[in-house]
């Protein structure tokens, strides 16, 4: 499919109003059919790219199963060790330890820190 430029200016009209990709698809899929007369179908994937290309598709952020955004390992035991004042090279094997006691640890202390 090509993208004329009325039909990009409503693309990027309509996905910055909060239209999702999906939605658009069937849209332009609509649309293209009534056009041409032949069921056309237009794929997610090249709404993504053609908005992508235009610097306007913004990739949905991974959050864990709490809503939150994923913080690694390597930066819980950074902020403890920071908190402690401890080199990190000492704190290496914290790694085997569970993200979920690394939060416990790095609450303790700062409540701790803030007493």
């Amino acid at each position: 499919m090509k993208y004329t430029p009325e039909i990009t200016a409503k693309l990027v009209e309509d996905y910055k109003a909060g239209t999702t990709v999906s939605d658009l698809s069937k849209q332009l899929s609509e649309s293209e059919t009534a056009r041409t007369g032949t069921s056309t179908t237009v794929p997610e994937r090249s709404i993504i790219a053609k908005l992508s290309a235009l610097g306007v598709y913004k990739k949905k952020e991974y959050l864990t199963k709490r809503g939150e955004p994923p913080v690694k390992k390597e930066e819980y035991i950074a902020r403890i060790g920071k908190l402690l004042d401890i080199d990190l090279d000492l704190l290496e094997s914290l790694e085997k330890v569970t993200k979920t006691a690394l939060t416990l640890i790095e609450r303790q202390i700062l409540e701790l820190k803030n007493k």
